[in-house]
């Protein structure tokens, strides 16, 4: 069975006040493990609330999230977790690493909560941490790193139990052009190597141009 994240007829709405405002607006849509997507268009729009419930950080107000022909509001706790862990891997446009840990246990963390041995951990925390080019930071903390080597940080670590799909949030937000483009080559390069699915949510040209798929979300649907 070739692996899959859907959205089933998905709506998403907030309460502001007494009211309730539609973000999402009854979207169907398949992603495949293999496959890179885009999802685009202007801010708020509807894209990060998309990526928060393909990776179950949200909830639909209704329809269904499937990974697999499984709803994944029906996990139990640990399913939930087995399914963050190991499943997706998470990029957002801040990197959200710990300060009081090295960049190296910063990347192992991910592999320790899976329930891997340690040294597993550490090797293969070292060897995505040379593919993103800082073997030399690696004894290092996050707050010595510039906001893109924290980035290749976060990429390393949502990479570190090899997922079947990668999903990042306005990865290169808060980056300058150059440095947000080599964050963006080196997912592909991982994707590449991994064969994973990359669903990114970004309103910048370089990552469309770069995913095979492009969809616009303009008003809570895609277009």
């Amino acid at each position: 069975m070739k692996h899959y994240l859907a959205l089933r007829d998905v709506y998403k709405s907030y309460t502001q006040g007494p009211d309730m405002i539609p973000v999402i607006k009854g979207i169907s849509e398949t992603f495949y493990k293999g496959h890179t997507y885009a999802l685009t268009g202007i801010s708020g729009s509807g894209k990060s609330t998309l990526i928060h419930l393909l990776a179950g950080l949200d909830v639909p107000t209704s329809g269904a999230v499937v990974y697999n022909d499984q709803n994944i509001q029906q996990f139990s706790e640990k399913e939930k977790s087995n399914f963050l862990n190991k499943a997706i891997g998470l990029v957002f446009q801040y990197p959200y690493l710990i300060k009081e840990m090295t960049i190296l246990e910063n990347v192992m963390l991910k592999g320790l909560i899976a329930g891997k041995k340690q040294s597993e951990c550490e090797e293969q925390a070292r060897i995505l941490l040379g593919q993103v080019g800082l073997t030399s930071k690696i004894i290092g903390y996050p707050g010595q790193l510039s906001g893109g080597q924290q980035q290749r940080v976060a990429l390393a670590r949502a990479l570190m139990n090899q997922p079947d799909f990668l999903l990042a949030d306005e990865p290169t937000g808060n980056l300058d052009m150059q440095t947000g483009n080599t964050i963006i080559d080196l997912l592909l390069q991982a994707q590449k190597e991994w064969g994973m699915g990359v669903i990114v949510s970004s309103h910048d040209g370089y990552v469309t141009e770069r995913m095979s798929t492009v969809q616009v979300v303009k008003e809570g649907s895609l277009a």
